[in-house]
């Protein structure tokens, strides 16, 4: 990454992390240093927007949110007063747009639209614009507890192509997006009702694994020649499905048979009582989370997964109260009492001498109420000794379980780990000498701080340190993989063909182009079986891969992302990405940091 843009991320991580500690802290202390972060983040962006001059296609989620109820309360306070609680609301809901890393593009009265996807690309902007979407509903409702007013709010949400770039007149113009995809997220919001979220039909379709929606009846909406499909979002799922893959179908595991084998071998000798660290890296796609779930399926090994999310790098311990809530075993939707009772209990099984260096710390780890007694024994120690004492009370809770028995500890998507957590892990690496731990990391080969794991490892003495590097699939495996998931029976070769040369061995991407030829029609499923209704001479890339591609160019810094776009031949660097699909093979550029 440039300077700037390694600046802009260090910014957002600064924000994220400070309004995380908000409750800790206090508002007197957060609010000016978040303040001072927002300006010099808005300053920055601003010049690296003005260096942009050309406009960009690009897939974007946007998401507008009418707060209303502001008219009635003008009837009753003075102007002024309005004016503060509007002010006050909105200070509330663009944290949360900036918590997932969103762009609040205007407010429009007691509107705001904000984007994923742009300026910077997420391959998941779809997931954070919903997220936003729930937070904002709660704040709201936060909002008129404390402050004994009726606002409402009623949001819609949509993803599509836009064009962003540069619109306005001259010496008047601001970054925005225009497009279809826009107009139908304004006319969501403006259908929907106060309290609802709806949501277009790609949105939908990309997030409908980890959210439960209320199918509508199909709405005619202003401007729209056709009615639309529309879900109206409940909220997460309790038990999130795979984001990947295609929904019915499942092919075997194809191409990972010794990667299958190595992570059994490590089972094995877990069993025997030998722990270790096993590391799976692999780019996005290549299916380091499907080789580890298989994995499993043959072992029962008690095991705990944390998993690191692209928006939680600046969210301190995210990745460690993850672990920590499986080894407890709290449902995600679980009180924070519920949660204490369920920590109370796993300490007083596992390791009761070590009651007062553990449940202080874990709980404070986890934000959950704790006794008067406890707090007092806490509440005067500084950040760094806090941290300490958070720090030796897991790896003792650790040490505890894996001394009863043999525990797996799966760490998915290390590589967008926050910091606390990264500290964490750096901690529990010694206990592979001293009990049967196995740390099973999977994460993609973009960042530096892994060498800094080994380095750890290293010094602690640990000498079983295996990194498997998965490769993209060969010609033949990728045929395979079609074959096992469609078993069409009349495929022409010229179409699979094609598709092997799209999906570059990358099972993701091999499984998304499938995915849109069954959505367009150009393979049916019929008695079990997948037919080809005709041939096709060329392919468009699915939106999902498209966002993960964008990402990826997103992630290059400002010269290397203006040389890739003047390489396209056009206005919109994507095409680039439709040539070829795989930014691996462009060998002129360095891999991109996420």
């Amino acid at each position: 990454m440039s300077v700037p843009d390694e600046k802009v991320r260090e910014l957002r991580a600064a924000i994220a992390g400070l309004e995380a500690q908000r409750s800790v802290l206090g508002d007197s202390v957060v609010e000016p240093a978040v303040t001072a972060l927002r300006q010099q983040l808005a300053e920055l962006e601003a010049r690296l927007r003005a260096l942009a001059t050309e406009e960009e296609r690009k897939i974007v989620t946007i998401l507008f949110a009418d707060v209303s109820g502001f008219s009635a309360l003008s009837e009753k306070l003075d102007p002024e007063e309005v004016r503060n609680l509007i002010n006050a609301c909105f200070e509330r809901l663009v944290p949360i747009v900036e918590k997932y890393q969103g762009t609040v593009d205007k407010f429009m009265g007691d509107e705001i639209m904000a984007l994923f996807g742009a300026p910077g690309a997420h391959e998941n902007d779809p997931e954070r614009a919903l997220r936003a979407a729930l937070e904002m509903m709660a704040a709201v409702t936060a909002f008129n507890r404390e402050n004994a007013t009726d606002v409402g709010i009623h949001v819609g949400v949509n993803t599509g192509p836009v064009i962003a770039g540069e619109i306005g007149a001259r010496g008047r113009r601001d970054y925005s997006v225009i497009g279809d995809a826009v107009n139908l997220a304004a006319r969501l919001q403006e259908a929907s009702h106060y309290g609802e979220i709806y949501v277009g039909p790609n949105t939908h379709r990309q997030a409908a694994a980890l959210f439960d929606f209320e199918t509508l009846p199909p709405l005619k909406l202003q401007g729209k020649g056709k009615s639309v499909e529309v879900h109206r979002l409940i909220g997460l799922k309790k038990a999130p499905g795979a984001p990947r893959g295609i929904e019915g179908l499942r092919a075997p595991l194809i191409g990972r048979q010794s990667e299958l084998a190595e992570i059994q071998s490590a089972f094995h000798e877990l069993r025997n009582g030998v722990g270790s660290v096993l590391a799976i890296v692999g780019e996005a796609g290549l299916g380091k989370s499907r080789l580890i779930a298989d994995a499993f399926r043959s072992t029962d090994i008690p095991w705990a997964e944390g998993r690191a999310l692209a928006y939680t790098e600046g969210m301190s311990y995210w990745m460690a109260r993850d672990v920590l809530r499986a080894l407890l075993g709290t449902n995600t939707d679980a009180s924070p009492e519920e949660i204490e009772q369920a920590l109370r209990s796993s300490i007083e099984q596992t390791a009761p001498a070590k009651m007062n260096e553990i449940y202080p710390y874990l709980g404070r780890l986890l934000e959950v109420p704790l006794p008067a007694e406890t707090e007092e024994q806490i509440k005067f120690l500084t950040g760094e000794a806090l941290q300490t004492r958070i720090l030796r009370g897991f790896k003792h809770y650790i040490r505890a379980r894996a001394t009863r028995e043999p525990l797996i500890l799966f760490l998915e998507d290390l590589h967008w780990c926050d910091p606390s957590s990264f500290r964490v892990l750096e901690t529990l690496v010694p206990l592979i000498k001293e009990v049967p731990l196995l740390l099973l990391l999977a994460y993609r080969p973009d960042r530096d701080f892994v060498s800094q794991l080994q380095e750890r490892t290293r010094a602690a003495g640990v000498k079983s340190y295996r990194v498997l590097e998965l490769s993209p699939l060969t010609r033949e495996e990728s045929r395979s993989l079609i074959q096992s998931l469609l078993k069409i029976e009349n495929l022409p070769e010229k179409m699979r063909a094609l598709i092997l040369d799209r999906a570059e061995g990358n099972p993701f991407f091999l499984e998304e182009l499938l995915r849109s030829l069954l959505e367009s029609g150009t393979v049916v499923i019929e008695n079990g079986h997948a037919i080809a209704t005709g041939a096709i001479e060329a392919m468009n890339v699915p939106e999902t891969v498209q966002s993960l591609l964008t990402a990826r160019i997103d992630g290059l810094d400002t010269e290397k992302k203006q040389t890739l776009q003047n390489a396209s031949g056009d206005r919109a660097y994507l095409s680039a990405a439709r040539a070829g699909i795989s930014l691996r093979r462009q060998r002129s550029f360095e891999r991109p940091t996420e």
